[in-house]
This record gives structure tokens, sequence and C-alpha cells, in this order.
């Protein structure tokens, strides 16, 4: 009995190979997804063989196991699903440990309040920031700032720009190690070398600290950075031309008033 109830399962799907709309670069299908849903549909009916309806439709038993589990997680997902409630979230630099509403009884004023919130925080200097029944605009504002203030490089650093793209697949030590022999640096003196992508995108900051390397990642969504159009294949910058070329600001266009030096007063 079983046995016919799965047969009318795969009978009453499509009986076809799913429909190709379109076909990538790199080989890969993609399909209608009307058709790739009822088919996702039958899989989840009991006593079906995944394995028979992937030979049916022409597709990969992996593959069409791997869409039935991205159905079912998501499924699970949604069940656990809680109530969500408005929260503000930290801003960059800023790990948040602990944070939990306090209840007020209502103030006598009739000024209408915001609510109140106990929040403790370790930062990447290693000062603890702790607040007891902290107003959350307040707080919020706080943490703002802190996110704008924390990021922000010595002024006395020197910073070397490798003027063409890398590959950003590049991790610490293929930096390091272009650091060393494509710019011909010291990867660990005090400096900041700075790398970007070919859509100019994206950036990365590598510089040692005391006993290790550190890798700093800006990804904008939809703007580029304005990277220098220089002869030299090494850009040298300081920490606050730095600061401006993460800001989005054209360190071409900029021009300075010219050092001047005098030996007399009159």
């Amino acid at each position: 009995m079983e046995t016919a109830d799965a047969m009318t399962i795969d009978d009453r799907e499509i009986s076809e190979p799913l429909r190709v709309v379109r076909v990538l670069r790199n080989g890969k299908r993609r399909f209608d997804r009307v058709e790739k849903e009822r088919l996702i549909d039958a899989c989840l009916e009991p006593g079906v063989s995944i394995a028979g309806l992937a030979l049916a439709h022409g597709i990969n038993t992996n593959q069409l196991r791997k869409w039935v589990k991205l159905r079912q997680d998501r499924q699970a997902a949604g069940k656990r699903l809680t109530v969500v409630t408005n929260c503000v979230a930290p801003a960059a630099f800023i790990p948040v440990v602990e944070a939990a509403p306090i209840a007020r009884p209502p103030a006598p004023s009739t000024r209408p309040t915001s609510p109140r919130a106990r929040l403790k925080a370790s930062l990447p200097n290693g000062v603890r920031l702790e607040l007891e029944d902290a107003d959350t605009q307040v707080l919020s504002a706080m943490i703002e700032a802190l996110g704008v203030a924390m990021f922000r490089l010595a002024d006395d650093l020197r910073v070397y720009l490798h003027r063409e793209p890398i590959d950003f697949r590049a991790g610490i030590n293929s930096l390091a190690i272009l650091v060393e022999q494509s710019m011909g640096l010291n990867p660990f003196e005090r400096a900041v070398f700075a790398f970007c992508n070919r859509r100019r995108t994206r950036m990365k900051l590598l510089f040692f600290n005391r006993s290790g390397f550190v890798l700093v990642l800006k990804a904008l969504t939809e703007d580029k950075f304005r990277w220098p159009l220089r002869q030299e294949a090494v850009v040298p910058l300081d920490a606050e031309q730095l600061h401006w070329l993460l800001d989005g600001i054209d360190l071409d266009a900029m021009v300075r008033h010219p050092v001047r030096q005098y030996q007399f007063v009159g």
C-alpha cells in the first residue's frame, strides 16, 4: 500500500526534466523556481524516494537532497522564531557582552521617557564600560560616537598603499609576503599597508601590533574608494590621508598650500 502511495506522488509531479531558465558561465544551471518548489514538495511527502525523483527529473541526487535540506532548515528556523523586539545595534568594533532591559515604574512627569537599559561592553583597547539604568537614546548616541572614534590610527604612523589591485582572497600571511617581496618593505615596521580589490569596493589594512599582525577590512556596498593614481608602485601617505581615503575623499583632487621656509622676518 505504501508503494502505491509513493508511485501516485511521483505520477502527479512533473514527469519531465526541470526546465532550465539560465546557464551560468561555470556551467551551473538555474531551474524554473515554480517547478523546483513543486519537486521539493514532492520529496517531502512520506514514502517518496528522493533518488528516484532525481533520476526521473534529470537532477543530481545530492543536489536534490541539498534543496530538501535547505527547505527543512528554513521551516525549522521559522518554528524557532520568537517575538522580535526593537533593539539598538552596536557600532562596529564594540562587542556588547550583556544588554538587558530594566523594569522601571512610570515617572511622575508627564513628559514621555525612553526605555532604560543596562549595558556591559568590552572595548578593543581593554577598557570595560558598564552602564546601569541608562537612557536608551543617550546610550545609542554614545555607542555611535564610540564606533566612530574606535578606529583611529596614530598620527605619526607611516602608510603605504599598494597601487595595483590584489587578489582579495589573500590573508595575513599572503599580504605580509606581498609587503616584503613585492613592495620591498618590512611588514614588522611601525606602518600600515593598504590594499584594494579590482572594483575599488573593498580595502584591507595590514599592520603589526606588539605580538601579531592585525588585518582590518572595510567593504563598501554602493560606493567606491578613490584610489590614488600615481606613477609609484608603492604610494606613501600619512595617517590623516588614509582616513580621508577611507571616507571616500579623492586625494588626487586635493591641493595643499606649499610648505614655506624662511630665514629672516624682515
